[in-house]
């Protein structure tokens, strides 16, 4: 089981060396559906019924008509029966009766402390039937079983979380990236045109400041499910969360008009965004460009048209020309926007007498939004650590553990008196443990707050920001 890496190869696999270990006549591993009320066969191995296969496309049982499948399932006891007990489960003695066997033993497959599945083996009449004796055998063969779920259900979500935005389901930045690489070397090669949509969230920070950052995630959901309508019903298109507020669809094998018409769709599909979020969308696409072109172009070229739309408060997308691209380092740091410690006091000024973690956790997120930050972590400084009490990631890979910090550390000084930047590469156990090129710190008090930042520079004047802005979310 432990070369298994899917779930049909596992199920397979463990059927077959059950009816040898079991010296079954089949045997048949099965998936609980609670939602469905349903128990699913995934495979049938030996000798099959009339109608039975080896992979069923829908076999399927109501627990609600087998008493024993139900209380296996609430208990997590195995059980056994034979066709002839008098005392038996009339469904399951018609059961064995329609596979044409005697007997029959059951064992519960557990994941995360929950029955997963059931382990079905039988014998028929050429075979001595299972005893009582046999449950324990059964039980103990099943938790091997266990452990090989549990392994392959672990690869599954690791593969998922690999490729998808926990938050809301959609591609992430490696998904989308990935699948837009592939299509432009499609379209170099002599294929079709790629179009990319950009769009970013308005007023998602006040949709945060003012209901909360539970209400900001229920909008970024309902902005994710809209993108992700109108993506279906292009081919071959992919959705994407590519930022905190930020959402991406590539469109292999389409031009500037398909490109348009579902950005155009997208935005009708938010006019009624919760707590008053909307969003602005830029198009670009290779159709209007001249030779090759690169997947960072086309991203730029997509996000300027979206920041153009942002500026104007446009309600239709922008197009780009291929004219104008955008350097996303610098796109929050314009001249004629307020500067983050400004934004950021503002912030803290609308929760004086709030909470303590509160007033720390708005500084953490306003200049983790000015960086454009893949999060920020704030802890309490306990015993040489800093012991994480709360923070937001928006990508994989960072780690949010206890990390050391001894009183008197260099960087720990610095962080108190002016804010700091470690980098991954310093001989200090915090950005290589987070996963990130850099980490902006600053720390007051017993609190430590970190901003996450990869590969764009946050602005030289960014760590002094949260140092700033932590002392004044202290303050009250």
């Amino acid at each position: 089981m432990a070369e298994t890496r899917s779930l049909s190869e596992l199920a397979e696999r463990v059927a077959e060396e059950a009816r040898f270990a079991f010296a079954a006549t089949s045997v048949s591993l099965s998936q609980v559906e609670r939602e469905h009320g349903i128990v699913r066969t995934l495979v049938n191995v030996g000798r099959l019924a009339a109608g039975e296969e080896r992979f069923p496309s829908d076999e399927t049982y109501l627990i609600s008509e087998f008493p024993l499948v139900s209380l296996m399932i609430d208990e997590a006891r195995p059980w056994q029966m034979d066709v002839n007990d008098p005392d038996g489960d009339p469904a399951e003695r018609e059961l064995l009766k329609r596979l044409d066997v005697v007997s029959a033993v059951a064992a519960p497959v557990l994941a995360e402390g929950r029955v997963w599945g059931e382990l079905f083996a039988t014998r028929d009449a050429t075979s001595a039937p299972f005893e009582a004796g046999d449950l324990a055998f059964a039980q103990a063969f099943a938790g091997m079983v266990s452990a090989g779920v549990a392994q392959v259900e672990h690869l599954a979500r690791v593969e998922r979380l690999a490729y998808h935005d926990p938050l809301t389901g959609l591609g992430n930045r490696r998904l989308v990236e990935e699948r837009l690489e592939a299509a432009l070397a499609e379209q170099r090669a002599g294929g079709p045109p790629v179009t990319v949509v950009m769009a970013d969230v308005n007023r998602l920070k006040q949709a945060n400041d003012d209901f909360g950052h539970e209400a900001g995630d229920r909008a970024l959901v309902a902005v994710a499910h809209a993108l992700s309508v109108v993506t279906g019903k292009v081919p071959g298109a992919v959705a994407g969360r590519i930022g905190g507020d930020e959402f991406c669809a590539v469109l292999p094998g389409h031009g500037l008009p398909v490109g348009e018409a579902l950005a155009s769709a997208f935005l009708r599909g938010t006019l009624e965004a919760p707590y008053g979020v909307s969003v602005a969308c830029g198009v670009a696409s290779t159709e209007s460009l001249g030779g090759d072109t690169t997947a960072t172009r086309l991203f730029a070229l997509a996000d300027a048209a979206q920041y153009e739309a942002k500026r104007a408060g446009a309600s239709y997308p922008v197009l780009s020309d291929g004219s104008k691209e955008l350097d996303r380092r610098t796109r929050r740091w314009r001249g004629d926007e307020p500067g983050l410690l400004a934004v950021a006091l503002d912030a803290l000024a609308t929760r004086a007498g709030q909470p303590v973690l509160e007033r720390v956790v708005a500084a953490a997120v306003v200049v983790a939004a000015g960086c454009e930050a893949s999060g920020w972590v704030v802890s309490r400084l306990r015993g040489g650590a800093a012991m994480p009490v709360e923070h937001a990631v928006h990508r994989e890979g960072v780690l949010v553990t206890s990390v050391p910090a001894p009183a008197g550390s260099p960087w720990l000084e610095r962080a108190r008196a002016q804010g700091t930047v470690v980098r991954e590469d310093d001989d200090i156990p915090l950005a290589a443990v987070r996963g990130c090129s850099r980490v902006l710190v600053a720390a007051a008090g017993d609190w430590l707050v970190e901003v996450l930042c990869d590969d764009a520079a946050p602005p030289a004047e960014a760590a002094g920001v949260l140092r700033a802005a932590l002392g004044v979310a202290l303050s009250g």
